[in-house]
């Protein structure tokens, strides 16, 4: 018996009504004018992150996660392993929320009340899960599920992170582009029907290198599988760290679906991760913005002095 069923008219029109209402506007700003152009947040939607390692693409995909939060409350779900320990994980929020850290590098380690406070709001907005048994895997499409099934005393929850695909555990049998191609073709429902956003981070392999030695900013087809990627993708991303004595990033937006969402272009020498809070900011001359704050017209040093 097939698995296919007629489009009828009351569903078509309910459909497009609502997409005439909400669809084709843009998506949740992410707190930098530079990304408003290229990329904004859909209720429902898939992102995959891209880039070699220690690019900052968790870092990033992070960022915008507490910006959504900060600024329109949205929950997430966090399956992030790669990130480190459970108190890796937390730290690492930790400081992004507050700009302070356990240590006492920067001469900004945090106080036991301002933990607890940071503690109570982050483990609300972000729901961090692992596993209950560490030999047994976890699939993508458990915790897509998982994410689509979740509710608790703050409510449901609003995006899933994987950090990262080589992460989880992946059951096939046969070739592994028909695996992705299923594989993500069940996110990318999921999310749809279930008004999710999943984000997905996955490692690329090196690139060629050009004459000087550099190599070639990776896109979806450089990662294991890219083909299958790179057509089931709908937003996609890569984030490059052109200068690791430096604390620029650079993005590269290859793919974007739909089309209000943004479009495809490059996000050059604009933003930069200020170390001692662990937040990103914005290049907007003369001065220099954290997330959301160039609309109020605060302003902080020049970059230079927050490496």
């Amino acid at each position: 018996m097939s698995n296919l069923k007629k489009i009828e008219y009351q569903e078509a029109f309910n459909d497009a009504s609502a997409y005439l209402k909400k669809g084709g506007e843009p998506g949740l700003k992410l707190g930098f004018s530079c990304l408003d152009e290229y990329y904004t947040h859909k209720n429902s939607g898939v992102t995959d992150w891209t880039g070699f390692p220690g690019s900052g693409k968790t870092y990033f995909a992070l960022e915008c996660l507490m910006n959504l939060s900060e600024r329109y409350e949205k929950r997430h779900g966090l399956f992030v392993p790669d990130i480190g320990s459970d108190k890796e994980i937390i730290a690492k929020l930790v400081k992004m929320r507050t700009g302070k850290d356990y240590h006492d590098k920067y001469n900004n380690k945090i106080s036991d009340k301002e933990l607890a406070e940071a503690l109570n709001w982050i483990l609300h907005y972000f729901v961090i899960f692992k596993k209950a048994d560490f030999k047994t895997g976890v699939t993508p499409i458990d915790f897509w599920e998982l994410v689509c099934s979740y509710k608790d005393d703050g409510g449901i929850i609003h995006t899933g992170l994987i950090d990262s695909w080589k992460n989880m555990k992946h059951i096939y049998s046969g070739r592994e582009d028909l695996y992705l191609d299923e594989a993500l073709s069940v996110r990318n429902e999921l999310a749809e029907r279930n008004n999710k956003h999943f984000h997905t981070i996955a490692h690329a392999i090196k690139t060629d290198q050009d004459q000087a030695g550099k190599r070639r900013v990776p896109t979806a087809w450089d990662i294991k599988g890219g083909g299958s990627w790179n057509a089931n993708g709908k937003n996609i991303i890569t984030v490059d760290f052109p200068d690791k004595t430096h604390n620029r990033v650079d993005l590269y937006i290859s793919k974007v679906k739909p089309e209000d969402v943004g479009k495809v272009g490059a996000i050059i020498e604009r933003l930069f991760l200020d170390y001692k809070k662990g937040r990103y900011y914005e290049k907007l001359a003369p001065y220099d913005y954290y997330a959301f704050e160039h609309e109020k017209g605060f302003k902080i040093m020049a970059s230079e002095e927050l490496f």
